[in-house]
């Protein structure tokens, strides 16, 4: 498990409309010169990304935005969030930037996570 652990006060989960889930591929394929193609697994574990939203008021935002730049190095670092389907904790990363729209007075935050 990662050292870094996600901030309490932020809400640990994602918004389940809109989540996307989508397993990266992690097979090789070689073409033969007769025959099927050989396939092979990449690696022994694959990443999952979870793109989706959360919602933050201002101050939550702040602590967000605190935590991403500089805790997690821009977003470098890996850290321990909540399995969106699984409901359990797991190593995550950002896989990409986040995006922000306000929303009603409220920040929604879209954001890409790899679970390693």
């Amino acid at each position: 498990m990662a050292l870094i652990f996600w901030p309490e006060g932020l809400p640990d989960d994602l918004l389940m409309e809109g989540l996307s889930i989508e397993p990266q591929n992690n097979v090789i394929r070689t073409a033969m010169d007769a025959g099927p193609q050989k396939a092979r697994r990449r690696y022994s574990a694959r990443a999952i990304r979870f793109s989706g939203v959360q919602r933050y008021d201002l101050a939550e935002m702040m602590v967000f935005e605190m935590f991403f730049h500089t805790v997690l190095a821009d977003g470098v670092l890996r850290f321990n969030f909540t399995d969106p389907v699984t409901q359990e904790s797991g190593e995550f990363r950002f896989a990409e930037n986040y995006r922000v729209v306000t929303v009603e007075g409220f920040f929604e935050v879209s954001i890409v996570l790899e679970k390693l």
